[in-house]
């Protein structure tokens, strides 16, 4: 009787992680070697200007503050020493750093890295994210990427741009 009312509990147990995800937040110097990332990564992401990071399931998000020249260092590791994708996402305004269950932020960020896999449940995280806030201390003009990072538009602008536009045909 005990094992038929304990299997469904863990059953249950089980599938509200997978489906409502496991999370925590990382701690300043409590960024653990995942062994799931691309070779390198972990020593380009794991620097003192790193000021918050969560994880939730198989995604760990990295926020940190700093200059032009610190960012460019970091995305230099990253593609020299990862053979994981690696996406830049440029934003037009000020960035926060803060957990998806935070209801305040940590504070502002220049940029955050996450580091994610094919699926919400999975070992390899083998996807690179790294969000650029262009309302602090990044500068877009001196931004050096390497050609094989992709880089990509935040969307603010567009938005602002049709939401004007719009406006302007009523």
């Amino acid at each position: 009787m005990l094992r038929t009312l304990v299997s469904p509990f863990f059953a249950l147990v089980l599938a509200s992680a997978s489906c409502f995800g496991l999370g925590a937040d990382h701690k300043n110097g409590d960024l653990p070697p995942h062994d799931g990332w691309p070779a390198g990564v972990f020593e380009a992401v794991n620097q003192t200007n790193r000021i918050h990071g969560y994880w939730v399931n198989s995604l760990d998000t990295l926020f940190y503050k700093g200059s032009s020249q610190q960012l460019n260092e970091m995305v230099g590791k990253l593609s020299a020493t990862s053979a994981a994708p690696i996406k830049v996402v440029l934003h037009a305004s000020a960035g926060s750093a803060k957990s998806p269950w935070s209801e305040t932020p940590i504070g502002p960020a220049d940029w955050s890295v996450t580091i994610a896999g094919d699926g919400a449940i999975t070992r390899v995280q083998d996807r690179i994210t790294i969000d650029v806030w262009l309302g602090g201390a990044v500068i877009l003009g001196d931004l050096a990427l390497p050609s094989t990072v992709t880089v990509a538009s935040g969307g603010e602008i567009e938005v602002f741009i049709n939401l004007h536009n719009s406006a302007q045909r009523k």
